[in-house]
């Protein structure tokens, strides 16, 4: 029996055409895959569930076409994406430099809700004709992080020998689930710090009327010995005149 997945991730992976995305992703989802390809919107979709550290997740990846005649239909497909995985061809120098705008595109149109990016290196295997060194690559990711304000992560990956692929999606669920757990642990922090506070301006509100109760209390007390001292008062009068 299993589990039904308690999260789900929306990922996209960009990058310029032929760099090899769409087999990343095949090559990931292997026979479980389901997709259904919408040729006029230019985006691939596949969803599949896996486990991740004994948590079942829900991974959604859209595998956005990178033609240029499909720039204007991207943008929709971005909203609510949490990790973009940003791909090249390590035999292509230019689709590296390129790599910067689909980054900025993603977080442009994801806004708030993208928090991981992923810098991947694909066609390693091609070993002869590599033209991009780690140097390189290293060299853009440094630039992303500038420009992003968040560590991104770098892999390189054989889409047709498989090497990193499934190291690569661990590595991504793990992070986003660990991201998440610590959104959940700041929030019960948030709400606990709330707790406290609203109990403490309950105690202070409590003081404050005990200490009104408390004047209040010997004001009383001070009418009572004032009358007292007045009783007093007249009884000396009257024994000084019998005397």
């Amino acid at each position: 029996m299993s589990l039904e997945p308690k999260r789900a991730y929306k990922i996209v992976l960009i990058g310029d055409p032929e760099v090899g995305k769409t087999s990343i992703r095949r090559k990931y989802m292997g026979k479980s895959f389901r997709a259904d390809y919408l040729k006029t919107l230019g985006a691939d979709f596949a969803a599949q569930k896996v486990n991740v550290e004994g948590e079942s997740v829900l991974l959604t990846i859209w595998d956005l076409a990178g033609q240029s005649i499909f720039h204007g239909m991207r943008s929709s497909f971005y909203h609510g994406c949490k990790c973009a995985l940003v791909v090249f061809d390590v035999t292509n120098p230019q689709t590296l430099e390129n790599c910067y705008k689909w980054a900025d595109e993603a977080a442009k149109y994801a806004k708030s809700s993208l928090k991981e990016i992923y810098l991947i290196g694909n066609k390693i295997d091609l070993v002869d004709d590599r033209l991009v060194t780690p140097v390189d690559i290293q060299s853009t990711a440094e630039r992303f992080e500038q420009a992003f304000k968040f560590p991104i992560e770098i892999y390189e990956t054989s889409a047709l020998t498989g090497e990193n692929i499934i190291e690569l999606f661990e590595h991504m669920s793990r992070r986003l689930i660990i991201g998440d757990e610590t959104k959940e642990e700041q929030q019960e922090v948030q709400i606990e710090s709330e707790k406290i506070e609203q109990e403490e301006e309950a105690s202070k509100e409590g003081k404050e009327e005990s200490n009104v109760d408390i004047i209040k209390m010997l004001e009383s007390l001070e009418k009572r010995i004032n009358s007292i001292n007045d009783d007093l008062s007249e009884i000396r009068k009257h024994i000084k005149k019998d005397d």
